[in-house]
Protein backbone atom coordinates (compact mmCIF):
# COMPACT_ATOMS: atom_id res chain seq x y z
CA UNK A 1 0.00 0.00 0.00
CA UNK A 2 1.22 3.36 -0.98
CA UNK A 3 0.75 7.21 -0.09
CA UNK A 4 -0.41 9.19 -3.01
CA UNK A 5 0.34 12.63 -3.22
CA UNK A 6 1.41 15.84 -4.83
CA UNK A 7 4.26 17.55 -4.39
CA UNK A 8 5.14 21.19 -4.52
CA UNK A 9 8.34 22.40 -5.34
CA UNK A 10 9.03 25.95 -6.71
CA UNK A 11 6.82 26.41 -9.89
CA UNK A 12 5.81 22.82 -10.56
CA UNK A 13 3.87 20.14 -8.58
CA UNK A 14 4.73 16.69 -9.06
CA UNK A 15 3.44 13.23 -8.83
CA UNK A 16 4.51 11.33 -5.59
CA UNK A 17 4.09 7.74 -4.67
CA UNK A 18 5.70 6.94 -1.16
CA UNK A 19 5.51 3.13 0.30
CA UNK A 20 6.69 3.43 3.88
CA UNK A 21 9.81 1.23 5.35
CA UNK A 22 12.12 0.99 7.57
CA UNK A 23 16.06 1.17 5.55
CA UNK A 24 16.39 3.79 2.20
CA UNK A 25 14.91 5.28 0.79
CA UNK A 26 15.09 4.44 -2.93
CA UNK A 27 13.91 7.29 -4.76
CA UNK A 28 12.34 5.61 -8.44
CA UNK A 29 12.47 8.22 -11.43
CA UNK A 30 10.09 6.52 -14.14
CA UNK A 31 10.84 6.80 -18.55
CA UNK A 32 8.76 10.33 -18.76
CA UNK A 33 7.43 9.20 -21.45
CA UNK A 34 6.67 5.67 -21.10
CA UNK A 35 2.99 4.57 -20.94
CA UNK A 36 3.47 2.52 -18.08
CA UNK A 37 4.91 2.35 -14.54
CA UNK A 38 5.24 -1.05 -13.42
CA UNK A 39 8.60 -1.71 -12.80
CA UNK A 40 8.36 0.77 -9.31
CA UNK A 41 5.20 -1.43 -8.35
CA UNK A 42 7.10 -4.35 -8.62
CA UNK A 43 10.10 -3.38 -6.47
CA UNK A 44 8.00 -2.12 -3.61
CA UNK A 45 6.14 -5.42 -3.76
CA UNK A 46 9.15 -7.03 -3.27
CA UNK A 47 11.16 -4.36 -1.00
CA UNK A 48 8.39 -2.66 0.99
CA UNK A 49 8.43 -2.14 3.95
CA UNK A 50 12.25 -3.64 4.90
CA UNK A 51 12.96 -0.27 2.53
CA UNK A 52 11.32 2.83 2.04
CA UNK A 53 10.00 3.64 -1.91
CA UNK A 54 9.43 7.07 -3.48
CA UNK A 55 8.22 7.22 -7.01
CA UNK A 56 8.89 10.95 -8.45
CA UNK A 57 6.76 11.37 -11.96
CA UNK A 58 8.99 13.55 -13.74
CA UNK A 59 7.43 16.79 -15.44
CA UNK A 60 7.41 14.90 -18.83
CA UNK A 61 7.90 17.87 -21.21
CA UNK A 62 10.80 19.69 -19.63
CA UNK A 63 14.84 19.10 -20.30
CA UNK A 64 16.54 16.45 -18.52
CA UNK A 65 18.44 19.19 -16.76
CA UNK A 66 15.25 19.85 -15.23
CA UNK A 67 13.97 16.97 -14.31
CA UNK A 68 17.61 16.53 -12.80
CA UNK A 69 17.13 19.61 -10.96
CA UNK A 70 13.56 18.77 -9.95
CA UNK A 71 14.88 15.00 -8.36
CA UNK A 72 17.77 16.77 -6.39
CA UNK A 73 15.09 19.14 -5.05
CA UNK A 74 12.51 16.62 -3.72
CA UNK A 75 15.63 14.97 -1.87
CA UNK A 76 16.07 18.64 -0.08
CA UNK A 77 12.48 18.46 0.22
CA UNK A 78 12.14 14.99 2.45
CA UNK A 79 15.67 15.75 3.60
CA UNK A 80 17.26 12.55 2.23
CA UNK A 81 20.96 13.36 2.52
CA UNK A 82 21.94 9.18 1.10
CA UNK A 83 19.53 7.65 -1.05
CA UNK A 84 19.35 4.76 -3.60
CA UNK A 85 17.99 6.22 -7.35
CA UNK A 86 16.50 3.97 -9.38
CA UNK A 87 15.62 4.85 -12.80
CA UNK A 88 14.43 3.91 -15.86
CA UNK A 89 14.62 4.73 -19.79
CA UNK A 90 15.21 8.21 -20.23
CA UNK A 91 14.71 9.01 -16.68
CA UNK A 92 18.30 7.89 -16.09
CA UNK A 93 19.45 10.53 -17.12
CA UNK A 94 18.12 12.90 -14.34
CA UNK A 95 19.09 10.28 -11.74
CA UNK A 96 22.83 10.21 -13.53
CA UNK A 97 23.19 13.96 -13.33
CA UNK A 98 22.53 14.19 -9.74
CA UNK A 99 24.38 11.08 -8.79
CA UNK A 100 27.31 12.37 -11.12
CA UNK A 101 27.40 16.29 -9.69
CA UNK A 102 26.47 15.61 -6.03
CA UNK A 103 28.40 12.71 -5.54
CA UNK A 104 28.15 12.27 -1.60
CA UNK A 105 24.09 12.78 -2.01
CA UNK A 106 23.90 9.43 -3.60
CA UNK A 107 24.12 5.82 -1.76
CA UNK A 108 23.65 3.68 -4.95
CA UNK A 109 22.53 4.44 -8.56
CA UNK A 110 20.33 1.62 -10.69
CA UNK A 111 20.02 2.61 -14.16
CA UNK A 112 17.43 0.33 -15.74
CA UNK A 113 17.49 0.25 -19.54
CA UNK A 114 18.94 3.71 -19.51
CA UNK A 115 18.68 5.74 -23.00
CA UNK A 116 19.80 9.26 -23.50
CA UNK A 117 18.54 9.05 -27.24
CA UNK A 118 15.96 11.85 -28.25
CA UNK A 119 12.36 11.36 -28.01
CA UNK A 120 10.85 10.73 -31.90
CA UNK A 121 8.19 13.63 -30.54
CA UNK A 122 9.14 17.48 -30.74
CA UNK A 123 9.41 19.15 -27.95
CA UNK A 124 11.64 20.40 -24.88
CA UNK A 125 13.07 16.83 -24.02
CA UNK A 126 14.03 16.34 -27.71
CA UNK A 127 15.66 19.35 -27.97
CA UNK A 128 17.77 19.35 -25.36
CA UNK A 129 19.20 15.76 -25.69
CA UNK A 130 19.51 16.79 -29.44
CA UNK A 131 21.11 20.53 -28.66
CA UNK A 132 23.08 19.39 -25.41
CA UNK A 133 23.65 15.86 -25.68
CA UNK A 134 25.01 14.25 -21.79
CA UNK A 135 28.28 13.25 -22.04
CA UNK A 136 27.29 9.83 -20.63
CA UNK A 137 30.82 7.96 -20.41
CA UNK A 138 31.86 11.48 -18.09
CA UNK A 139 29.08 11.19 -15.77
CA UNK A 140 29.22 7.70 -15.18
CA UNK A 141 33.22 7.83 -14.65
CA UNK A 142 32.34 10.87 -12.23
CA UNK A 143 29.52 8.75 -10.25
CA UNK A 144 31.46 7.30 -7.30
CA UNK A 145 28.83 5.25 -5.25
CA UNK A 146 27.65 1.96 -6.57
CA UNK A 147 26.17 1.17 -9.45
CA UNK A 148 24.12 -1.29 -11.27
CA UNK A 149 23.21 -0.87 -15.19
CA UNK A 150 20.20 -3.17 -15.65
CA UNK A 151 20.00 -3.93 -19.57
CA UNK A 152 16.15 -5.50 -19.96
CA UNK A 153 13.52 -3.85 -17.30
CA UNK A 154 12.31 -7.81 -16.77
CA UNK A 155 15.31 -9.02 -14.90
CA UNK A 156 15.39 -5.48 -13.06
CA UNK A 157 13.22 -6.56 -9.50
CA UNK A 158 16.04 -9.60 -9.17
CA UNK A 159 18.86 -7.23 -9.81
CA UNK A 160 17.98 -4.69 -8.20
CA UNK A 161 16.42 -6.25 -5.14
CA UNK A 162 19.84 -7.78 -4.47
CA UNK A 163 21.57 -4.72 -5.22
CA UNK A 164 19.97 -2.58 -2.50
CA UNK A 165 19.96 -5.49 -0.18
CA UNK A 166 23.89 -4.76 -0.08
CA UNK A 167 23.86 -1.40 0.80
CA UNK A 168 20.87 -1.58 3.83
CA UNK A 169 23.64 -1.19 6.27
CA UNK A 170 24.65 1.72 4.74
CA UNK A 171 21.38 3.71 4.03
CA UNK A 172 19.14 4.19 7.44
CA UNK A 173 16.38 6.73 7.71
Amino acid sequence: MYLERTLELPEVRLRLRDWPGRAGPLVHVPDPLAPQDTLVEALAAALAPRWRILSVQPRGASPYQVDAADLLAVLDQFGFETPVLVAEGLGCVAALLVAAWHVRRVAGLVLVEPTCAAPLTEGLPRRALLDCPPDWPALRRAVSCPALVVAQAAAAVEQVTSFVNQLAPVVVI
